[in-house]
């Protein structure tokens, strides 16, 4: 499968997470849950190149059989409307709009650590007051085509990482107004997420308090 590379490793990297020295963790639950989802895209991914390729078009049949499916319709359901009039698994304006969030936000982090479902909340956030009629990427759809923008340099230099975020406690971030969904209080483990290659000082909760009460 063609471009599948950053998919396939983010779910590696999840089932590294496993132990089977251990009891079950809540931690071990998301890593199969985020595994599951990269999984779920390959699936995708190799039936939209199954039924777009140019040499044999693979009949909608055989490729329920090959996923074990008993239900031909159902498997066209689950799997067409990604290929329906595109010919590819996303339309192409998926990495587009990520590479456009990264754009918008990149210079606006306080944070030095940026965990992943942080991230994934803002740019749904961002997609649903900038591109309202569009679906936005699951977690790990997204995580892999985010990676290149924010990794390259022209970025800032950030780096795809795992790591116990404890630090960002102190650390005043703006941004997360914006996804009151999301709660710093839930980052008890590590997390995966983007951290800046080059730290920077910035304020932290109790200094913007006090700034704003001298303000007034």
């Amino acid at each position: 499968m063609r471009n599948t590379e950053q998919t396939l490793g983010t779910a590696i990297a999840e089932l590294h997470c496993l132990s089977t020295d251990r009891p079950a963790e809540l931690a071990e639950l998301t890593a199969l849950s985020t595994a599951a989802e990269c999984i779920n895209q390959l699936l995708s991914s190799c039936v939209t190149e199954l039924r777009t390729d140019p040499q044999i078009t693979h009949s909608w049949p055989a490729i329920a059989y090959a996923l074990g499916s008993p239900s031909v319709n159902a498997t066209r359901q689950k799997y067409g409307t990604n290929i329906a009039g595109t010919g590819a698994e996303h339309p192409v304006h998926g990495n587009g709009n990520v590479r456009a969030f990264w754009n918008a936000f990149a210079d606006r982090f306080t944070w030095n650590f940026l965990p992943v479902d942080f991230v994934h909340a803002l740019y749904v956030h961002w997609m649903s007051t900038t591109f309202p009629e569009e679906v936005p990427l699951g977690r790990a759809a997204f995580t892999g085509r985010l990676k290149r923008p924010a990794t390259a340099a022209a970025s800032g230099g950030w780096s795809y990482t795992r790591l116990r975020p404890a630090a960002l406690l102190g650390d005043a971030e703006p941004l997360v107004d914006l996804v009151p969904q999301w709660s710093i209080t839930s980052l008890k483990k590590a997390q995966y997420g983007f951290r800046r290659n080059q730290p920077v000082s910035r304020p932290t909760r109790s200094s913007v308090i006090e700034h704003k009460e001298l303000a007034r």
